[in-house]
């Protein structure tokens, strides 16, 4: 076995913050309900304003004359 002079990286604590080349730190992304509201509120907004454009488009289409064929 191979002895290798100590560095740095041999004295790490056993209590610290787990960091290392792919263990970073994890930022922590909470959203508030502040802000969560707000995203509910836009989203069911944007849903009426959808559905409200659809069903005015709907209403605006005539019917079709009917075609009459002459009787023999």
């Amino acid at each position: 076995m191979s002895q290798y002079p100590r560095d740095e990286f041999d004295d790490v604590p056993e209590d610290g913050p787990r960091q290392g080349a792919h263990r970073g730190l994890r930022p922590t992304a909470r959203v508030g309900a502040g802000e969560l509201a707000a995203i509910v509120v836009a989203g069911l907004l944007s849903l009426g304003v959808g559905a409200y454009a659809f069903l005015e488009g709907a209403g605006d289409t005539a019917p079709a004359p009917a075609v009459s064929s002459p009787q023999p």
